[in-house]
């Protein structure tokens, strides 16, 4: 009977077993489909270039066997990079079904993004189309509505809002991002259309974190980046859930403490003391690692194959023999100084020798991009203070690089910064760009260095290279202190075109505010310059190196804006041009006060206020010089269309070979030559015709010197108005024509000048008398029926006259008055104390008749002397 049992026993036994292996056979199925779909597959939004993405795609399959399949590792794009896919777990249908994959990022451009997915054993190629941006911003940044702090576990719903500003007033698509650090949270922008300049956007943020810390979203539009933070505390268990995607390192002491949940997904962290390794092979995912504590002998090393994140959240990190972070990695690092956090980098006089670069307190072989609203204080004492083998940008944040031994902050590609405040104290340059360009477009840069402040300095023969330096927002302080130290330089051109305010200071010998090897532009902005340095001679170059405000090897440009440049120094010049100059808008006030500086007697370099040795042309805007030597000055040529140009001090105020004013207002004083125009100078002096010529053709041109007007060519007036007041008005060695325009002349008697030319065509007095016009009276010329011709107080006391106006005719008689009274009206052109009088009424009350005269019925050039 028991064995009977047993037997039973035995059989049932071996039943339940195998009931049991086949329902782990079952279990245990892996997922299995015949066919992958992805030229089916549907998006739930539409990707945009340059803009945060996160959304399904959902790929059709065939042939599936029912059973579940878990989530797979993101699979980076290829084409248009910058997004990744992610198989979410499921289960598979019997037959025909459809399986979803989370694709997050920002697009890099327009284009198509592809990805090489695979299930149950199939494969295809998703790709998805990017649609180029039609929004462009000059600067983004979280505003002061900012999001709530969540809980982990718990759903959570917020708002942030983002300012803009530098709109195109162009349309946006629906934009999301997902949370890094912490996940779980999404960021949704919904689809709109930017206003035109300033304005504001408003991101609603959802989901439920799923672990307790600080939740990232890398925001992106318009070509802008700007970070949200949202600090999640642990849910009601009290206990932190590690983040899932985020390596956490902890500094203490002469310790680090490391949390690493890829450590069986290609990260590997290695600690000696506070010396922190980190080598990732992982290429699927961009590995946040988190960064806080304390060491004084410590540091953090990077190797990694894929994009990362570093987040600081209250780091001070100070390495005595080497970087305090160094990125041995050639792929984009995203740097977020984690909001109310501050934190510190310092590094060692000398770093132990290694075959690696190691060329900054931060430094990476990759691109670094810096965001969050933190403070990222960094102290260089070997070389620079933050490094990179590529390009540095920054959207947000507050850094400080307190001292650097070399440069503040060095880019061997580019140097960009779109917001956030950066702050600069180097012996070496502030901020370079050696291989590469610098772009502003927002923020707050201050910089203190003794060599150049802010230099895109390549001179090399690579043509893809372009060193430029383009300003199109953001406040700008530099003060440098070195020899030949400028505040702004680049080896191309430089464009400056912002609302924002900008300081340059520079002190050193031979030093310039802005120094560029190509064009210079100004399109607006408020721009101040003031150099207190003096020339030197430098005896690398043979040559007097002269500082000045602005340096432009090619061509210059100035359409608008409003320009300050004080220049003290002994030498130091307002604005030199190697090319063309020309002025279309703006207002530009050039002050040069200093004195001659002579390295020998044919070597000097004197204080002018504006100097092109190509062409100078002014079409509009306002042209301010005050200059111990000459004030505007062309080896060319000078064209005044329009426009007010005021030299109010000046040796010469303004000298070229050919000068021509068609339009504007010209006044000018001077010390020797109001106006000159001249090949060059002849020793002992010429008066022979070198065939330079001054044009007027139309504007008005008030001249004030020792002579007023001084040619060693021919003048030739046409139109406008030529009012001249000196110790000789106007000296002409060639054809002296007056064919048009009003013209009003005067010097003290007995001098040199002589009468206009007979080949005149309009006619015009020249008046010689034995008594003078004090500078408190009033010389006045009437037609016969008192009308008006002229009415001028003079500068200085006055005897000799030149007159013509189109009023004037042969045959007529003028009477010509001393003194008088003149009331209302104004002087023509705003002059000031002196000129020729319009709008008002003369009264010949008090005034003496010194002359009543007859122009000749033939010649247009009458002489009258009395």
């Amino acid at each position: 009977m028991t064995n009977r049992i047993l037997i039973v026993l035995s059989l049932l036994l071996t039943f339940i077993l195998s009931i049991q292996s086949c329902k782990t056979d079952d279990i245990t199925a892996s997922a299995s489909i015949t066919g992958l779909n992805c030229s089916n597959a549907t998006f739930s939004a539409t990707a945009t270039s340059g803009t945060s993405y996160t959304a399904t795609a959902t790929v059709p399959y065939t042939g599936g066997n029912g059973a579940a399949y878990q989530a797979g590792t993101p699979v980076a794009s290829t084409g248009v990079t910058g997004l990744t896919a992610t198989l979410s777990a499921g289960q598979l249908t019997s037959g025909t079904g459809t399986a979803l994959y989370v694709i997050t990022g920002t697009p890099a451009s327009a284009g198509t993004a592809t990805f090489a997915i695979d299930l149950g054993g199939q494969s295809c190629t998703l790709s998805l189309p990017v649609v180029a941006s039609k929004a462009t911003l000059s600067s983004l940044t979280l505003s002061s509505v900012v999001p709530p702090s969540g809980v982990s576990g718990m759903a959570y719903t917020g708002v942030a809002t983002l300012a803009y500003t530098g709109a195109n007033g162009g349309t946006y698509d629906v934009s999301t991002a997902s949370s890094t650090g912490v996940e779980g949270l999404i960021a949704t922008l919904e689809a709109g259309t930017l206003v035109a300049g300033s304005g504001t956007l408003t991101y609603k943020i959802s989901g439920t974190p799923t672990s307790a810390g600080t939740a990232t979203f890398n925001i992106s539009l318009g070509g802008q980046t700007c970070t949200i933070t949202i600090t999640v505390t642990a849910g009601s268990s009290g206990t932190a859930t590690p983040a899932v995607d985020t390596v956490v390192i902890a500094y203490s002491g002469t310790t680090a403490s490391v949390s690493n949940p890829y450590q069986s997904a290609g990260v590997t962290v290695t600690t000696s003391g506070a010396d922190v390794t980190v080598k990732s092979t992982n290429t699927t995912k961009e590995i946040v690692y988190l960064l806080s504590g304390t060491a004084s002998k410590g540091s953090f090393k990077l190797y990694s194959d894929y994009k990362y994140n570093i987040a600081m959240k209250g780091l001070s990190l100070t390495n005595s023999v080497g970087p305090a972070i160094n990125v041995q990695s050639s792929k984009k690092g995203t740097i977020n100084i984690v909001a109310g956090t501050t934190n510190t980098l310092v590094d060692g006089a000398t770093y132990t020798t290694s075959s690696e670069d190691q060329k900054g307190t931060f430094f990476s072989e990759g691109q670094l991009l810096f965001q969050g609203t933190g403070t990222l204080n960094v102290t260089g004492n070997n070389k620079h203070g933050i490094a990179a083998d590529d390009y540095i940008s920054i959207s947000e944040a507050t850094i400080v690089v307190k001292s650097a031994a070399s440069d503040g902050v060095h880019a061997k590609d580019y140097f960009q910064m779109d917001n956030g405040t950066l702050s600069v104290t180097s012996s070496g340059d502030g901020i370079e760009a050696d291989e590469g360009y610098i772009v502003v477009n927002g923020g707050t840069i201050n910089v203190s260095s003794v060599d150049d402040g802010i230099t895109a300095s390549y001179e090399g023969t690579d043509a893809s290279i372009t060193p430029y330096v383009l300003i199109k927002g953001g406040k700008i302080t530099v003060n440098t202190s070195g020899e030949k130290g400028n505040a702004i330089k680049s080896e191309s051109y430089t464009t400056i075109g912002t609302s924002d305010a900008m300081t340059l200071t520079v002190s050193g010998k031979g030093s310039k505010g802005i120094k560029t090897g190509g064009d210079f532009t100004l399109t607006s902005g408020t721009v101040k310059i003031t150099t207190t340095g003096a020339a030197y001679y430098n005896t690398t170059d043979l040559d007097i190196a002269a500082p000045a405000g602005i340096n432009c090897d090619k061509n210059l440009s100035i359409k608008g804006g409003d320009l300050t440049i004080v220049s003290t120094g002994q030498g130091g010049k307002g604005i030199t041009i190697d090319g063309t100059a020309t002025v279309n808008g703006g207002t530009t006030t050039i002050t040069a006060s200093g004195t001659t500086y002579t390295y020998t007697s044919a070597n000097t370099s004197e204080a002018k206020g504006f100097k092109s040795d190509g062409a100078f042309v002014m079409n509009g805007g306002t042209l301010n010089i005050s200059a111990s030597d000459d004030g505007l000055k062309s080896n060319t040529s000078i064209t005044i269309n329009d426009g007010n140009v005021n030299v109010t001090k000046s040796y010469e105020g303004m000298e070229s070979i050919f000068i021509t004013i068609a339009g504007g207002v010209c006044n000018l004083t001077a010390s020797n030559d109001g106006i000159n125009t001249s090949y060059g100078t002849v020793s002992g002096g010429t008066e022979s015709n070198d065939n330079s010529h001054l044009k007027v053709t139309g504007g008005v041109l008030i001249v004030t010197g020792s002579d007023a007007i001084d040619s060693n060519g021919n003048f030739t007036i046409s139109g406008g108005y030529v009012i001249t007041n000196g110790n000789e008005d106007i000296d002409i060695n060639g054809n002296f024509l007056v064919n048009g325009g009003t013209l009003m002349g005067a010097e003290p008697a007995s001098n040199m000048t002589k009468a206009m030319g007979t080949a005149s065509t309009q006619v015009g007095f020249f008046i010689k008398s034995s008594a003078s016009v004090a500078t408190s009276s009033l010389f006045h010329i009437e037609d016969a029926n008192g009308k008006d011709i002229v009415t001028f107080k003079p500068k200085i006391n006055s005897g000799y006259f030149h007159v013509s106006t189109p009023s004037m005719a042969k045959g007529a008689q003028y009477k010509i008055y001393f003194g008088g009274a003149y009331t209302g009206g104004s002087y023509v052109g705003g002059s000031s104390g002196w000129g020729l009088y319009t709008g008002g009424t003369y009264s010949t009350s008090g005034a003496t008749l010194k002359s009543t005269t007859t122009t000749s019925t033939s010649s247009t050039v009458n002489t009258i002397t009395f």
